[in-house]
């Protein structure tokens, strides 16, 4: 049985007048495909994408040379572009890649987060749980890969950026394709909460016991669906 998906409030084209033009398209179709809005495995046509957005084939051909540093699609030359299907194998790989680049952070952020940075984070987190408030799905999605990526930047292990950024899109992903796995709004919101409270006194062993707790039950939630 195919999932059910909720209706995404995704606009159907994107908000040119936002964003410069690349930009908007290119954020326009990284939503699409998070929300898998745009199918696993999907083919992908410059041309229809470009009459989609009202825009050329250059815009749509260079946010889709993002999207594939992002892991999103696949572009395959003469055969053309597809949506990065969802593989159960790749799922569980790209789960325990992402433990173990959070964990190895973790362990250097608590005692080099400078007061702005821990600012940063609570911010993070105030926005996550009004993003929850108002329903907001996807703005929560966002909010929760910035607030991941600011506690690993703290560890200054830049090489790995983008290592850990495919790694939480296609964890999203897997979660956003199978409704059963989802947790209320306000509960993905709220457990990022010890992680900050650690973080903030500065307690290393307490940080990585609570990140670790946190990424574990990620990987509880998914577990189901890559046994299936």
């Amino acid at each position: 049985m195919k999932p059910k998906h909720k209706k995404s409030s995704a606009p159907h084209s994107p908000p040119l007048g936002r964003l410069p033009a690349r930009e908007a398209v290119y954020q326009w179709l990284k939503r699409r495909i998070v929300l898998n809005e745009l199918r696993p495995g999907g083919a992908l046509t410059e041309l229809g994408l470009a009459r989609e957005a009202g825009c050329s084939q250059g815009t749509i051909r260079e946010a889709l040379l993002r999207l594939q540093e992002d892991g999103l699609v696949l572009r395959a030359g003469h055969r053309g572009t597809t949506v990065t299907p969802l593989d159960p194998v790749e799922a569980a790989e790209l789960l325990a890649l992402r433990k173990r680049l959070e964990m190895r952070g973790a362990e250097r952020a608590a005692a080099r987060a400078t007061p702005e940075q821990i600012e940063a984070l609570r911010a993070l987190y105030d926005a996550m749980v009004k993003a929850a408030k108002a329903n907001d799905e996807y703005l929560l999605l966002v909010l929760d890969m910035e607030f991941h990526l600011g506690l690993f930047r703290i560890a200054e292990l830049p090489a790995l950026d983008q290592i850990l950024v495919r790694c939480m899109l296609h964890t999203h992903r897997s979660k956003l394709w199978a409704p059963a796995h989802r947790r209320p709004l306000a509960a993905t919101a709220t457990r990022h909460a010890p992680i900050l409270d650690r973080l903030m006194a500065r307690d290393t062993a307490g940080l990585a016991r609570v990140l670790e707790e946190h990424l574990d039950t990620i990987v509880d939630v998914v577990a189901p669906a890559l046994a299936s």
